[in-house]
């Protein structure tokens, strides 16, 4: 083998790994950098919306398959009182994945007010039973993160369409899971008069490593996992404090539970520091995390947003 060629076999063997470590490098800069431009060109424009139900008893339900100019597909439902004087505050909801629009049912009859809640955009497998179909659905989980602030978006440019919507008043309620996503859509749409933030968290990654302490023991293995999975979501793009200045200088609202069992401590202090700066109010309620199955918190939470809506 000639000179030639052993020189270059000895400078591949550095410029091969250097040029991986780079192209590692680069995707990982990638995912550590806010979507901001993504949120606001995903949300497009709304095309197409079709009622999928409508019931009247007492109140109207409607359920909607809304369409953006941006291929994105919205799931939502209304919830408004059969008889109204001129146009009605409206509350949108975003809470657990597993409550999706139906959290408008949570609300009880409305008076005076409209629900409207959302299901996440996720359209993959949901049955993530083993580790290879949770590994194969990760794709979709962060496609569906990134995808609810511009669905909240979607969601509101309908309500500024409906004659009965005054649109000084639409507010967004995150609540539990939904927190971080509301942060977001509350920063960037400026259609909102008001954003709730309720038993959530402000520290992502306090709030994955908490909610792995049961099946993963080790504390630093358990650290990099949240790290890891953080990264992989695009968790820099919905680190809550980093949006909560842009809210202002219309009002925000963070509710926390002093025994929440669901979030940490940990997670919520950022909060505390937040509500240093103006506009924003923090407020404690007794007992554990919001649940559907604890009526006492979830009225607790009702009563704070329902009084504040009636008394504008």
């Amino acid at each position: 083998m000639g000179p030639l060629i052993r020189t270059l076999i000895k400078r591949l063997a550095w410029i091969v790994p250097l040029a991986l470590i780079g192209t590692v490098a680069l995707y990982l800069i990638a995912l550590s950098i806010p979507k901001r431009d993504y949120f606001l060109e995903r949300a497009g424009s709304l095309v197409e919306q079709t009622t999928v139900e409508a019931s009247e008893d007492v109140s109207i339900d409607e359920t909607l398959a809304l369409v953006s100019s941006s291929g994105l597909e919205v799931a939502m439902r209304v919830r408004r009182p059969v008889d109204s004087d001129g146009s009605l505050p409206v509350l949108l909801v975003l809470g657990g994945e597993n409550t999706g629009k139906d959290a408008v049912d949570l609300g009880g009859v409305p008076e005076g007010v409209a629900y409207a809640a959302i299901d996440y955009p996720y359209r993959g497998d949901r049955n993530l039973k083993g580790l290879w179909r949770t590994a194969g659905a990760l794709p979709d989980i962060r496609r569906a993160f990134l995808d609810t602030p511009p669905a909240l978006s979607l969601a509101i440019s309908w309500l500024t369409q409906q004659d009965w919507v005054d649109t000084r008043r639409i507010e967004l309620v995150g609540v539990s899971l939904g927190v971080p996503f509301a942060a977001v859509c509350g920063a960037l749409d400026k259609r909102l008069s008001r954003v709730w933030l309720l038993h959530g968290g402000a520290d992502n990654l306090e709030w994955i490593d908490h909610a792995g302490r049961d099946d993963i023991p080790n504390d630093t293995l358990r650290r990099w996992i949240a790290r890891a999975l953080l990264l992989s979501m695009r968790g820099s793009s919905f680190e809550t404090t980093r949006w909560i200045p842009e809210i202002a200088p219309r009002p925000l609202v963070i509710v926390a539970a002093k025994d929440d069992d669901f979030v940490p401590r940990e997670a919520i202090e950022p909060f505390i520091a937040a509500a240093e700066g103006e506009h924003v109010e923090l407020i404690w309620t007794e007992g554990l995390h919001i649940n559907p199955a604890r009526p006492n918190e979830l009225q607790q939470l009702l009563d704070i947003v329902l009084r504040r809506v009636a008394t504008p």
